[in-house]
């Protein structure tokens, strides 16, 4: 099988010998040759250049040998064509911040096609580097996160400005994650038509919810999402970091893949997502230990999902910056040489 076809294959389902494995973040920091490429542009001017975003997605790929390409990209590019100023010093910052509802009629609808067309062109240009051969994956943030990053949150301790505003201003909120819903949509659409095998929903933020409002404030927009994507035949995974108390809620979902991250054992994901495909959840933190501590916790995850159709290695959450490279090539090593059967 191809890298392509053995990821879809468990994508869909189906029982393989070996596993898949990619990493979110996979592009990034911790790769010198990344740190080299990268002293050439501003983050935003690389997320714009789409030759330059496809020379990083392929990176890891290239080096690391990983099963799946991941466009470079960050989820809050969505959020500028509203009109909002977004700068990365590095981190994210969106002004105005959101705090009163009439802010929310100042909110531009666009096209994504129009105004994120580089995205698609980056799609174009990673398909034509990478070849046929590779799954290559898109993505976007949740309507919830999104939300979040507008009402100024970088950080938890943050947390509490995006709850404040959903519980006094309920209406307008609802409005808002409609109309973030739409240009998701729109947006997850341009990059399958631009060649995304899948596309990722990032939910950074709906962990920090009880299962009530995340029923209220993230559910209905994902589901929204997930359900439109699947009637046009494009394959989705959505991602919640520290979703272990919403798996059930999650197993609803028309999303192909559920990513979990380390905090949800994989046999306890695998029993209440069944039959979805399951992905994840090295705690990406282990990998800044020992080789042979990352080559035993790799070791064992595979071994508790030898049995299970559908299983994507992957890590819990996005990589480390100070992750050293051996430490990820022996991780990529250990589950390529494994040998999945029916325990």
């Amino acid at each position: 099988m191809t890298k392509r076809e053995l990821f879809l294959a468990n994508l869909r389902g189906e029982y393989t010998d070996k596993t898949p494995i990619w990493i979110m973040r996979q592009a990034g920091r911790y790769l010198p040759e990344y740190r080299e490429y990268k002293r050439n542009f501003t983050f935003e001017q690389l997320c714009r250049t789409p030759k330059a975003v496809a020379e990083v997605t392929a990176q890891p790929v290239e080096i690391l040998d990983l099963d799946a390409a991941i466009i470079f990209s960050d989820i809050l590019l969505i959020l500028e064509p509203l009109g909002v100023n977004l700068k990365f010093d590095p981190g994210p910052t969106v002004a105005p911040i959101l705090e009163r509802p009439e802010q929310i009629e100042k909110y531009r609808d666009f096209d994504p096609a129009n105004h994120l067309w580089f995205v698609a062109e980056a799609l174009i240009e990673t398909r034509k580097r990478i070849g046929p051969d590779l799954p290559l994956l898109g993505f976007c943030g949740a309507p919830f996160t999104l939300f979040c990053y507008l009402c100024g949150i970088k950080g938890a301790k943050d947390f509490h400005k995006a709850v404040k505003f959903a519980i006094n201003y309920p209406e307008a909120t609802a409005r808002l994650l409609g109309s973030l819903t739409d240009v998701s949509l729109g947006y997850l659409r341009m990059q399958v038509k631009a060649g995304a095998d899948s596309v990722q929903i990032f939910d950074t933020w709906a962990g920090e919810l009880a299962a009530e409002e995340f029923s209220q404030w993230s559910l209905p927009y994902i589901r929204r999402i997930t359900d439109e994507l699947s009637k046009d035949g494009a394959y989705t995974s959505v991602y919640i970091k520290g979703a272990y108390h919403l798996l059930d809620q999650l197993s609803g979902l028309k999303a192909n893949i559920i990513s979990v991250d380390w905090r949800a054992p994989l046999s306890e994901a695998a029993r209440r997502l069944a039959p979805k495909t399951i992905q994840g959840n090295l705690d990406p933190n282990l990998l800044l230990g020992p080789i042979d501590l990352v080559v035993r916790k790799a070791g064992a995850m595979l071994e508790e999902m030898a049995a299970y159709p559908g299983y994507i290695f992957n890590l819990g959450h996005g990589i480390l910056p100070e992750t050293p490279v051996a430490n990820v090539r022996a991780l990529v090593e250990t589950v390529h040489a494994f040998e999945r059967k029916k325990r």
